[in-house]
């Protein structure tokens, strides 16, 4: 390997590794403000993942080695982040292409052609998001060449540093969003972490070292979206392109047709006989429909917003583990469930919670068939229902997903199923899913049911209390951070420093002579104090039957329903 290839091997190692040390803060800098983003997760895995492919590779020149770990991307992206990252790559590939060694020259050429392939990427480009950042710094340092063509290549990579760090900190003024509540865009974010672990190790040829203990990652795969516009299946392929196609494929038609469908977050990119596709789609059957015609699928993936399954968050482990089953937690594997399917069983319920503990209280007090653990981010993929359907066996199966955020692979999970017949009932929370089972009689048909659950999911009051993340004002709720945030019903209710101020409202408003009972689910993070003076509270001014079972879920201090 020439020293050439090798600098720029050990600039992009340093440079994932640098993304690997930020992505849990890259993780918070989500809008919403309880901490459940995945930006820094999908870019940390795209690039792990992709810069696997060079660990033990043998390249020609400095642009071979590129393309290699833009290929690697492109096959390892996940979510938007990751695609357009992969794209940048790309971008610099086209740049470096044919190059035997890098030069200032060539790294303006670099970033010029990754401008271009990541605005090429994206259907509707928008402004103050990780394109503004390679934009503005492909443009600072062209200028930069041309009043200074002598630059050396470190003096040229101090100025990317400083340029990219400039555009990040306005991108907040582009995007009235991040604005209001007071971060830089994560994409942009991640990007320049990237940019500044490679001019670390241009400047003092060592190799960033991965942190051995990183930023608490509280959150992890949940895209909440404040107006409730963006919904659907995220929806990622990518298909092995037929001779035909090699070379000659449109993209941009691509892109115009899943517009027509009514798809957003649309991106779709070919390198060589490969065709990447992300996009948010409400069918995503007429997606994969449009694109088989192009080749063979290598990947497909379908599944909720969140895109990333609870084990990707912790270091970033991309691996999926093999796990006993007990007939309460499903079995993550990644091979086919082989157990023969007989459908013995007429009725069966599949369920989604948080926790451990309300996996045990489902699984042993309500007695619901089959429990899947989603862990506190709550979403399982698409395979987690196809697995569990197989495991009950049922001829007529329910699931009931109790986060919003699961319904769509649920819903896709029901759309594979050949064998048993499936009904989602659409539980936003777990409160709504013990509801729901609790008025679901496996006797009576799926119409009746429907009723009977729908009846009882309107009367409910779905209260979840959780610790704000930063200050902000949403739904004209001014949120502190540190300060408690409460959500009825999906929607920001109160905000209060003390949690007495805040079961003061929710109670106050929303126990009725009419109400019969009130069932409280516990959080890890539930003081002693604070459930002694709910207790005394309910007492005192309610008469009311009421249950608190110890819940154990993370993010969120008490779950209440009020039926």
């Amino acid at each position: 390997m020439s020293q050439s290839i090798k600098t720029l091997k050990d600039m992009l190692e340093s440079g994932v590794n640098n993304i690997y040390n930020h992505y849990p803060k890259i993780d918070k800098l989500n809008v919403f403000p309880i901490p459940d983003g995945d930006t820094g997760t999908n870019m940390n895995l795209t690039c792990t993942n992709g810069f696997a492919d060079l660990e033990n590779g043998s390249f020609e020149n400095v642009g071979d080695l590129m393309a290699k770990f833009s290929r690697g991307l492109i096959m390892s992206a996940r979510g938007n982040s990751g695609v357009i990252f992969s794209q940048i790559i790309k971008g610099f590939a086209n740049g470096l292409s044919g190059q035997k060694e890098t030069s200032s020259e060539i790294w303006v050429k670099a970033f010029e052609q990754s401008k271009i392939a990541a605005y090429d990427a994206v259907m509707k480009p928008v402004e103050g998001t990780i394109l503004t950042v390679i934009r503005e710094t492909s443009e600072s340092i062209s200028k930069t060449f041309e009043e200074n063509p002598s630059i050396t290549e470190k003096k040229l990579w101090e100025a990317i540093i400083v340029a990219a760090n400039i555009s990040l900190e306005n991108t907040p003024e582009l995007l009235p969003v991040l604005k209001k509540v007071g971060v830089v865009d994560s994409g942009g974010f991640g990007l320049v972490k990237f940019f500044e672990g490679m001019e670390k190790f241009l400047r003092t040829k060592k190799i960033l070292a991965r942190s051995k203990k990183l930023e608490d990652n509280e959150g992890g795969n949940v895209e909440m979206d404040l107006d409730d516009e963006e919904f659907g299946y995220c929806t990622e392929a990518v298909v092995l392109l037929s001779a035909d196609y090699i070379g000659t494929v449109n993209v941009k038609e691509i892109r115009s047709k899943f517009e027509s469908f009514g798809n957003s977050s649309i991106v779709v990119v070919a390198d060589g006989n490969i065709l990447k596709t992300h996009t948010h789609a409400l069918k995503p059957g007429i997606i994969l429909e449009t694109l088989q015609k192009y080749g063979e699928f290598e990947k497909i993936k379908v599944e909720n917003m969140t895109l990333q399954s609870d084990k990707h968050v912790k270091g970033g482990n991309p691996s999926i583990k093999k796990g006993s089953n007990d007939g309460k937690t499903m079995t993550i594997i990644d091979s086919e469930v082989e157990k023969p399917r007989r459908l013995l069983k007429d009725t069966a319920v599949i369920s989604v919670v948080p926790s451990k503990d309300i996996l045990d209280y489902f699984k042993e007090e309500l007695q619901v068939d089959y429990v899947i653990n989603g862990g506190s981010k709550m979403n399982p993929s698409t395979k987690h229902f196809i697995k569990a359907i197989a495991e009950v066996d049922a001829k007529e199966v329910y699931i009931l997903p109790n986060d919003s955020n699961i319904l769509m692979a649920a819903n896709q999970a029901k759309s594979f199923e050949k064998k048993s017949k499936v009904h989602v009932i659409p539980t936003k929370s777990v409160v709504a899913g013990m509801v729901a089972y609790l008025n679901l009689d496996k006797d009576e048909s799926y119409k009746k049911n429907l009723v009977s659950v729908n009846k009882a999911l309107k009367d409910l009051v779905a209260v979840s209390i959780s610790t704000a993340s930063r200050d902000v004002k949403l739904n004209g709720v001014n949120i502190k951070s540190g300060n408690l945030l409460t959500l009825v019903n999906e929607k920001i209710f109160a905000s209060s420093k003390e949690i007495s101020d805040i079961f003061k409202k929710v109670f106050d408003k929303y126990i009725t002579p009419k109400t019969e009972i009130i069932t409280i689910f516990q959080g890890t993070e539930a003081t002693f104090k604070e459930v002694n003076f709910l207790k005394k509270y309910l007492d005192e001014n309610f008469d009311v039957e009421y249950e608190i079972i110890n819940g154990g879920q993370e993010i969120y201090k008490f779950f209440i329903a009020i039926e």
